[in-house]
């Protein structure tokens, strides 16, 4: 799936207004797991933490070592 919300337009008493906004997908990360723990930003810390919980979505033994 490419679809990416990256802005909201709105109209209201005949005027526009809106906003632009970078979007991420975590999933886009999903191969750069060693940069992600190895990073000092806790976001990057957290995405890992999501992606090997992904990962190991259903095997609870695997959830646990991950």
């Amino acid at each position: 799936m490419n679809w990416r919300l990256n802005g909201l337009i709105y109209q209201l008493f005949g005027g526009e207004g809106g906003i632009l906004f970078p979007t991420v997908r975590l999933l886009d990360y999903a191969n750069r797991t060693k940069s992600l723990l190895e990073d000092p930003n806790p976001f990057a810390l957290l995405t890992a933490v999501h992606l090997f919980t992904r990962r190991t979505k259903g095997d609870p033994v695997l959830s646990r070592l991950a």
